[in-house]
């Protein structure tokens, strides 16, 4: 898998998940720092850092992109 079909997910305690961009893109406000012409440094690292949500609930989150973008389609 090449790095541009990837995306970086940090939690507050640094933990990171690297995540297919089709499943980061379930979420609207992820996909919007990643495609948005603004040009968000998220864009062009490919890495979104989240220093509120801690590693357990964004693998759950994670998860749940997965599981959405499986069964919305």
């Amino acid at each position: 898998m090449k790095r541009k079909d990837t995306v970086k997910l940090i939690s507050a305690d640094e933990m990171e998940f690297i995540i297919d961009k089709d499943a980061a893109m379930v979420s609207q406000t992820i996909g919007n720092m990643l495609t948005s012409p603004g040009g968000f440094a998220e864009m062009e690292l490919g890495e979104v850092t989240f220093p509120e949500i801690s590693a357990v609930i964004l693998e759950k989150i994670c998860q749940y992109f997965y599981w959405a973008l499986q069964y919305s389609r």
